[in-house]
């Protein structure tokens, strides 16, 4: 899938607008995407010393609306090969639980780094920063016919961007004062985000000999900012470099940010969600390997996700 495209003409209006779209269309998918990490199968895994490591590694989808309006000012659907699912985010955790003595609780702690250079997606490039913790309080403990059932309280930041290479872009800058026609070389479009999520949950889970199931729901919600922009290696109005001047008279009559490398929008875009989540899990001795799915309301988002663990 090739989604280096040729975008034609448009005015800074358009780009705006796009962009606000983005913002608007991802607030309720974003504290999803912030839930992934620490959904470990076990609703509670009991007080100290007991405690747990590991991996959790999967995908949330973003809804291909929040990228419509954008890919609209090129003519075409770059984003078609991704399907009804959404656009996938990659992302992957760092995992670790440990049960508090006495009384019954435990503390966890993720995070996770991805560097856009370092996972290429057909030409799109993928990052993000993720640092987050739970605390959860172990209701009712697995004993005979009972389950595992939990409640928890949940923080996570989250910082990510896609990055798509475009062509030489052309942006019709009449009316601004600074000239006609601002122009970007070699550009790519970004779509960035950074948000701070708070999060509840409740969870229950069965071991039934090796196997370990559990489903549950959680509510979060996102204080947001989310939007984008295109960035170049050189930025023209009218044939000649942009110079500061121009930057302040392009801001002051659109509203959007602007440097000698691009323009860019940003949006305050707060919002909350419900999801689902359930999955099913391995128990090996002290090694666990759970797989799992969340689906998010309203935003209708998918994510799936695997963890492994060495769990006491």
């Amino acid at each position: 899938m090739a989604l280096a495209t040729s975008l034609s003409a448009y005015d800074l209006d358009a780009v705006k607008d796009s962009f606000q779209s983005f913002a608007d269309e991802t607030a309720n998918a974003l504290p999803l995407a912030a839930s992934m990490g620490l959904n470990w199968n076990d609703a509670y895994g009991g007080k100290f010393p007991h405690f747990g490591i590991g991996l959790t590694a999967g995908a949330v989808f973003l809804p291909s609306e929040a990228f419509e309006e954008v890919y609209a000012l090129t003519g075409n659907d770059g984003l078609g090969d991704y399907g009804t699912l959404g656009v996938p985010l990659p992302v992957y955790s760092i995992d670790a639980r440990l049960g508090l003595p006495v009384i019954p609780f435990e503390i966890g702690f993720k995070i996770g780094i991805l560097n856009p250079d370092m996972l290429d997606l057909e030409g799109v490039s993928v990052g993000f920063k993720m640092i987050g913790g739970d605390i959860r309080w172990g209701i009712i403990e697995d004993k005979k016919f009972l389950p595992d059932v939990s409640l928890g309280f949940a923080y996570t930041w989250l910082n990510g961007d896609i990055i798509v290479p475009v062509a030489d872009q052309t942006v019709d800058i009449s009316g601004t004062g600074a000239g006609t026609t601002l122009s970007l070389e070699d550009s790519d479009m970004n779509y960035n985000w950074s948000t701070n999520v708070m999060d509840l949950k409740a969870q229950v889970s069965k071991k039934l000999l090796f196997i370990n199931l559990s489903a549950g729901a959680g509510y979060s919600y996102g204080f947001s900012t989310a939007g984008g922009g295109l960035t170049a290696s050189n930025v023209y109005v009218d044939g000649t470099l942009i110079d500061s001047t121009q930057i302040s008279q392009i801001e002051d009559a659109t509203g959007l940010s602007v440097d000698p490398n691009g323009l860019n929008v940003l949006s305050e875009v707060n919002g909350g969600s419900f999801r689902l989540f359930g999955g099913v899990g391995l128990s090996i001795f002290i090694l666990k390997i759970d797989m799992g799915v969340v689906y998010g309301l309203p935003s209708q988002s998918l994510g799936l996700s695997a963890n492994a663990r060495i769990q006491y």
